[in-house]
């Protein structure tokens, strides 16, 4: 996770983040323990945030943007320019290091799964777990899309798999604004 990136938007003031969640989430920064900082961080994002807030720091925050699929998604952003969006979702369905990924009859795209951690975690899942355990995923994949797509993109919503529901994956909805 880019946790500074992400307190860097929630202190932007056009963010109208509340007050007290900010200087909350600067506190969960203090901790000297990579994993307990970012545990802390995503505590106090669900308990403070709204769905919408939470939303726009995965938007910025997302990780693991790198490694195979970040240099996949580099090449095909070269390749889909200039393509309309349902030509680059087909061409980006092709390529098996890029998340599975369908456009949505009211112009939304669909994204399924998120990281391979993910996959991983959801494998396991036992108890119900809170929507940001789920954010940084669908942060890192929304971010590798927003590449390869090109263009500005906003997440609309993530869909949270739970115990029981037979998923083994998450997926996230969000808006692609060409150009």
């Amino acid at each position: 996770m880019r946790l500074k990136e992400m307190l860097k938007a929630a202190k932007k003031k056009s963010n109208a983040f509340p007050e007290d969640a900010v200087n909350a989430l600067e506190h969960a920064m203090e901790a000297q323990n990579d994993n307990e900082r970012e545990i802390n961080f995503v505590q106090r994002m669900e308990a403070l945030l709204t769905e919408e807030q939470r939303l726009l720091l995965w938007e910025v925050g997302g990780s693991c943007t790198g490694g195979e699929t970040g240099r996949q998604v580099k090449f095909m952003a070269e390749q889909l320019v200039g393509k309309p969006l349902a030509e680059k979702i087909k061409q980006l369905n092709q390529n098996e290091h890029i998340y599975k990924t369908e456009l949505n009859p009211d112009g939304t795209v669909t994204a399924y799964c998120g990281c391979h951690c993910l996959q991983y975690r959801t494998a396991k899942v036992k108890k119900i777990k809170p929507p940001s355990h789920y954010g940084c995923a669908a942060g890192a994949a929304f971010q590798n899309l927003k590449i390869a797509l090109g263009g500005k993109a906003k997440i609309k919503s993530i869909d949270y798999p739970q115990p029981d529901d037979g998923k083994n994956y998450m997926s996230f909805v969000f808006e692609v604004m060409e150009g």
